[in-house]
């Protein structure tokens, strides 16, 4: 079975995943993942608490239910059919698929979600952002779903900066330094993100043929930078601005920032009580004496270049952090 590097974690897998690096030869495995297609053994949780359902229009069925048992842990059930449970500790996660849907589907939601969230079960501080290496330091760009956190990667990327990680950004105190650890070598792209950065629609790859979003491989033409690295400034995704200032950098007053980083933690909709005051105190020693800004791109994407130039510029500026 393969073992892999993922957000600091190794997994070991029962079947091939793409785009993954391999773990350090000998490295304990924190997490064993069991890919299965059939139905999960799922009568035990049917008496399993509610514990989350995602919001929908009315009369919609949820995309996402999360039960809560507290002996056996958690089960997400999406509505393609596709389940996972994790183990209270996250130590394992086992998932069963519909027959519509494919390994490469379900390693998606696996990557993303289901990883977030075992992060956050094992106390690892998790931003929903993407990150690049820039003057040797993990530089973070967080904001919600549709901010342009993926585009702004692959726009550094293109311009040479290493992408370190998309989506999900686990970030852990070693030594007394807060490092940030990579993903995997893709960024995910909506078709407008397409469209801004490469002038092309439909030409990069679906990351799977029933999901929207596209696949960016990073590694070449693209650098990819798979080891960890000190966190540095972090940026809060302002929405877009016709304002002819834009895009431009701004300094944000402590509170705002700590608020808006825990605005922006992964998966933060499924913590409990005590894993909010564990994150809380874990992004007061993160963010204490580091530089928050904010971020405020323009709404013309040909300006999408002067955004990557105003990041360098202030990340290079060497005001006190």
């Amino acid at each position: 079975m393969p073992d892999y590097g993922l957000y600091g974690l190794v997994i070991r897998s029962d079947r091939a995943l793409d785009g993954l690096a391999p773990a350090p030869a000998g490295a304990s495995v924190d997490v064993d993942v069991v890919l299965g297609r059939g139905r999960l053994d799922t009568p035990p949780w049917e008496r399993a608490a509610p514990y989350y359902e995602e919001p929908t229009p009315e009369g919609e069925p949820p995309t996402l239910v999360v039960r809560r048992d507290a002996a056996l842990g958690f089960i997400f059930r999406y509505a393609d059919g596709t389940e996972f449970v994790l183990d209270r500790s996250a130590t394992t996660i086992t998932a069963a698929w519909a027959a519509a849907s494919t390994l490469a589907d379900t390693a998606t939601y696996l990557l993303g979600p289901v990883l977030g969230f075992a992060l956050r079960l094992r106390g690892v501080l998790a931003f929903h952002a993407s990150a690049v290496l820039l003057e040797g330091r993990a530089v973070l760009f967080a904001g919600p779903s549709g901010a342009g956190k993926s585009t702004i990667a692959a726009a550094c990327a293109a311009a040479g900066v290493p992408v370190l990680s998309d989506d999900v950004v686990a970030v852990r105190m070693l030594h007394g330094e807060a490092m940030a650890f990579p993903s995997y070598r893709l960024l995910r792209l909506w078709d407008e993100s397409e469209r801004i950065l490469f002038g092309t629609t439909g030409e990069l790859p679906l990351l799977t043929p029933t999901w929207e979003k596209r696949a960016l491989p990073l590694g070449r033409a693209f650098p990819f930078h798979e080891l960890p690295a000190p966190l540095g400034d972090l940026f809060l995704l302002a929405p877009r601005a016709d304002d002819p200032r834009a895009p431009y950098v701004e300094p944000m007053p402590p509170g705002d920032a700590f608020m808006g980083l825990l605005a922006n933690t992964y998966a933060n909709y499924l913590l409990d009580d005590a894993m909010r005051g564990e994150e809380m105190r874990g992004l007061d020693t993160v963010v204490r004496g580091r530089r928050v800004r904010r971020l405020v791109p323009h709404a013309d994407p040909a300006r999408l270049d002067a955004l990557v130039a105003a990041v360098r510029a202030a990340v290079a500026d060497a005001a006190p952090r």
